[in-house]
C-alpha cells in the first residue's frame, strides 16, 4: 500500500490521486497451502517408479482502494470535484489438485513417463463501490455485488527418453497446461463483475543432453512448440489504477534453446545460454461489434525475440587445501526486442547489460565487490499500455559479505 496518496494523472495539477492506506485489515493477501507427496523408494530395484500427491490451498484477499478526484478534476472531464470513488472487495479462492506420475524403464536405453493432474478451483468476489464527497463519511448500507465461479481441468503429460550412449540422451515430451479463470474487480464505470476464461495450453518439446571430455564440456539443446487458447493478459485500468485480467485469443509460440558449459582449464568455467522465441497471437480481436481491431499475428507481450547470457568465471586457489579462492566473474546478458502492449506500439529494442564481480571466498566467508549494468544502459524494464514506463536499474555498485555455518 502507499503510505500517502500517489499522483494518478502524472501532472502537477490536483486531478486524480490513488489512496489505499486503510489499515492493517486491507490490501494484504493471506494464503494457506498444504501438499502431501508420496513416491516409490529410490533404492528399490524395479523398472517402475512412481510419484503421487494431493495439494490444496485457501486464499483471502481483502482490498480497499480509493480514486480521489481533486480541485482540478474538471480538466479530466469530471462533472464534480473533491470526491473519492472508493472500491471495497473481498476475494476468496480455494482449490485442490491431485496428481500422479508413473515411470517405466522399457530397455536399458529407453524409458517412458506418463502422468496426470486434476485441478479444481472455486473463486468468489464480493464488493461494492461508493462515491464519497470530501468531509463525508462512507455509507453504512452500500450496494453489494457478488461474483462466483468454479473451474476444473484434467492435464496429462507423457515423455520418452532414449540414451544410446552413456554421455548422450534424447528426450521428447508433451504437456497440457491449465491456468484457472477468475473474476475481475469493478471499476467506477460499472458495478458488474466481469469474468475471464481459463487459459489452456499444449506444449511439445524435443531435445538432447550431452557431456564430453570427462564432463568438462556439456551441451544441451531443445526445440519447442506451444499453443495457448484464451491467453490471459493483465491490463491496467485508469484512473482507478486497478489491474484486471483479459483473455487475448489464441497464441502460438515456438523456439529453440541452447546451453553450453565448459571447463577448458582448471579454475576457468565458461557458460553460455541462448534462446529464440517466435510467439504470435493467431486470433486476437479487440473491441465490440463494428468497432473491432484485428491484431492477428501481433507479437506476444513481454516476450523478447531472443535472450542470451555469457558468463566467464575464474577461481584461483590461494591455498593448497583449495579452501581459499580468488574469484573473478564477468557476465554479458543480451535481450531482444519485445513489446509491452497488444497493439505492439510500445516496444523496447534489443539491449545488452554487463555485470562483474571480484572477491575472495574462504571456507566459511565470502567477500565480493560487484557492479551491475556497468554500461549504464537506459532501458524499459516494463511499460503500461497507456504509456507509463518503468526503467531498468541503472549502473549499480555494491559490496557483498556472506557466511556459512
Amino acid at each position: 500500500y502507499y503510505k500517502t496518496p500517489i499522483d494518478g494523472d502524472f501532472s502537477p495539477l490536483d486531478i486524480v490521486s490513488i489512496q489505499n492506506n486503510f489499515g492493517k485489515d486491507w490490501n494484504k493477501v493471506q494464503v494457506l497451502s498444504q501438499e502431501f507427496k508420496f513416491s516409490s523408494p529410490t533404492a528399490l530395484e524395479s523398472r517402475f517408479n512412481w510419484t503421487a500427491g494431493l495439494y490444496g490451498f485457501y486464499q483471502y484477499s481483502p482490498t480497499k482502494q480509493g480514486t480521489h478526484y481533486g480541485e482540478d478534476a474538471g480538466l479530466f472531464g469530471s462533472p464534480i470535484i473533491n470526491f473519492m470513488n472508493l472500491a471495497t472487495h473481498t476475494a476468496k479462492s480455494m482449490g485442490v489438485a491431485t496428481y500422479a506420475q508413473l515411470g517405466y524403464t522399457i530397455t536399458t536405453q529407453l524409458s517412458a513417463t506418463a502422468g496426470f493432474r486434476y485441478d479444481y478451483e472455486h473463486k468468489k468476489l464480493h464488493g461494492f463501490d461508493e462515491i464519497i464527497m470530501d468531509g463525508m463519511q462512507p455509507s453504512p448500507t452500500p450496494d453489494f455485488e457478488s461474483g462466483l465461479k468454479s473451474y476444473h481441468a484434467f492435464s496429462p503429460k507423457v515423455s520418452l527418453k532414449y540414451q544410446p550412449l552413456a554421455y548422450s540422451n534424447w528426450f521428447a515430451s508433451y504437456n497440457k497446461g491449465f491456468r484457472a479463470g477468475g473474476i475481475n474487480q469493478t471499476s467506477s464505470e460499472s458495478l458488474q463483475f466481469v469474468t475471464y476464461k481459463p487459459e489452456n495450453s499444449n506444449s511439445f518439446e524435443i531435445g538432447t543432453k550431452n557431456t564430453f571430455f570427462k564432463e568438462r564440456l556439456r551441451v544441451n539443446a531443445a526445440v519447442f512448440y506451444t499453443s495457448v487458447n484464451n491467453a490471459q493478459v493483465p491490463t491496467l485500468i485508469l484512473p482507478e489504477a486497478i489491474t484486471v485480467t483479459k483473455n487475448a485469443g489464441k497464441l502460438r509460440s515456438k523456439g529453440a534453446e541452447l546451453e553450453i558449459s565448459a571447463i577448458p582449464v582448471k579454475g576457468l568455467s565458461i557458460d553460455y545460454n541462448l534462446g529464440f522465441t517466435d510467439a504470435k497471437y493467431t486470433d486476437l480481436k479487440l473491441g465490440k461489434e463494428e468497432d473491432v481491431l484485428n491484431l492477428d499475428n501481433n507479437r506476444q507481450v513481454f516476450t523478447p525475440g531472443y535472450t542470451s547470457m555469457l558468463v566467464l568465471q575464474y577461481a584461483y586457489d590461494l591455498s593448497a587445501l583449495e579452501d581459499i579462492k580468488l574469484i573473478g566473474r564477468a557476465e554479458w546478458a543480451a535481450t531482444g526486442k519485445q513489446y509491452f502492449d497488444l497493439e505492439n506500439k510500445l516496444e523496447q529494442k534489443a539491449y545488452d547489460l554487463f555485470n562483474a564481480k571480484f572477491g575472495i571466498s574462504l571456507k566459511n566467508l565470502d567477500f565480493f565487490v560487484w557492479g551491475r549494468n556497468l554500461g549504464n544502459k537506459i532501458y524499459a524494464d516494463y511499460a503500461y499500455d497507456f504509456g507509463a514506463t518503468h526503467l531498468g536499474t541503472p549502473r549499480t555498485y555494491g559490496v557483498s559479505i556472506s557466511t556459512k555455518f
